[in-house]
């Protein structure tokens, strides 16, 4: 055993790439002899895995790291807030032991091992690992980084452009996660509607999808962060005829004003957006979307054409956030809208979407459902909680389990009770 007196402790902070960036970690830890302590205060060292896209998140990774620092942890700074801020971090916070750049975590044990203080960010390849911390259901990234360069977006700098990962290392990720008893694999990337491209691939990911849903054991893949100038009709078809894969689909459109569009950079502005969402409710696949009101440009005629799509029930679950101008992107060079007025954008659409959350979600009353089941309800045991196939992990609602059991990480039918704005109430049959 290496000589760390409590072993390690890891903080993953951010999305879910970042998880496994941080499953990543400990697999290589624990490989060097390094024992994975559950609760931070056991261990010895913390690793802290930063996210850096939005000011939001930096702060919050600054102060786990001084909270972690406080606690007298010998404390590792990793991920996101290296590539942003780079060395000048070294004289901003000399308490912490080492920084680890995106790309580096291979060489973060002999870094502990030795003096170093800094690895580099390195953005030349997408990591592979077996270790999973998340139980039945498990993230797999299916590429690094991102080559669309939208102008409000800091990824490219962060994480570097495209790199997509080989196909048959996807798969043979795939094959150890499901004999670990993995029933649901989630694909995620920052766009993994462009897998392949950087390899020359076109339709990269409706020739992948098919393997991965061949993997025996698996029983749901969810595919999500795709952007709409990737939505095709092939694709459509692959999510519609395929067995096992989720009819569901998590598409960031950000918008759907061409005039905002165009002020963000996004590839293929509304004319991508409109198609995809046609193709994709023709085809009866459940759409998860994400939204950002007050981007620089955004008058009140392009809010009240975003105001209708969401009133209309275009989506059937949303996540919106404000704009936040990040130094070195485009779109902080430009004016500002008033801040406020972003803020009430935002309410007023998340309150149109709860109305029609809850509309949806009451079609499902009387039916029968396939859910995986994840274990109690995180405010009460006399739940228990789990998801169906368009229910995404962390940012979708649960279906409530007041009746019957079953053990945790077993797909179990359903049946639906009641619908509240964001979750589903039922019993096991």
């Amino acid at each position: 055993m290496t000589d760390t007196p409590s072993g390690f402790a890891l903080v993953s902070l951010g999305c879910p790439k970042n998880l496994i960036d941080s499953e990543y970690i400990c697999e290589r830890l624990i490989e060097a002899g390094y024992e994975l302590k559950s609760d931070a205060r056991d261990a010895h060292i913390v690793i802290v895995n930063t996210c850096a896209f939005l000011t939001m998140a930096v702060e919050e990774s600054i102060e786990a790291l001084l909270g972690h620092l406080e606690g007298g942890k010998t404390v590792v700074c990793a991920g996101c807030l290296v590539s942003r801020y780079g060395r000048e971090l070294l004289d901003e916070l000399p308490e912490i032991r080492l920084f680890a750049g995106p790309g580096s975590y291979k060489d973060l044990a002999q870094a502990l091992s030795g003096t170093d203080r800094f690895l580099e960010p390195r953005f030349d390849s997408v990591v592979r690992r077996a270790f999973c911390s998340t139980g039945a259901s498990a993230y797999v990234k299916l590429s690094e980084g991102c080559s669309n360069h939208c102008h409000y977006c800091l990824i490219p700098s962060l994480r570097g452009e495209l790199i997509s990962k080989p196909y048959e290392i996807v798969l043979d990720e795939c094959r150890a996660l499901a004999r670990q008893g993995v029933k649901e694999l989630i694909l995620v990337g920052q766009d993994i509607g462009s897998y392949g491209l950087d390899r020359g691939l076109r339709g990269g990911l409706a020739h992948l999808l098919p393997a991965v849903a061949e993997v025996e054991g698996i029983a749901w893949v969810r595919p999500m962060y795709i952007h709409p100038a990737a939505v095709s009709g092939d694709l459509v078809r692959t999510l519609v005829d395929t067995p096992h894969i989720c009819r569901s689909i998590e598409m960031p459109i950000q918008h759907v004003s061409e005039r905002v569009l165009n002020a963000m950079g996004r590839r293929g502005g509304s004319q991508a957006v409109l198609q995809a969402l046609d193709l994709l409710k023709e085809a009866g696949i459940w759409i998860r979307t994400t939204l950002m009101l007050g981007h620089p440009g955004e008058e009140e005629e392009d809010f009240l054409e975003l105001e209708h799509y969401v009133a209309q029930g275009y989506f059937d679950s949303l996540g919106a956030f404000t704009y936040s101008p990040e130094p070195g992107t485009a779109s902080a060079l430009l004016p500002r809208i008033d801040p406020e007025q972003a803020q009430a954008r935002l309410e007023h659409i998340m309150a149109l979407q709860q109305e029609v959350s809850r509309a949806k979600l009451q079609t499902f009353v009387g039916r029968r459902l396939p859910v995986l089941l994840e274990g109690y309800h995180g405010e009460t045991d006399l739940l228990l909680a789990g998801r169906t196939t368009f229910q995404a992990p962390e940012v979708d609602g649960e279906v409530l389990i007041n009746e019957g059991a079953a053990p945790f990480g077993s797909i179990v039918t359903v049946e639906i009770e009641d619908a509240l704005d964001y979750d589903l109430l039922g019993r096991i049959v």
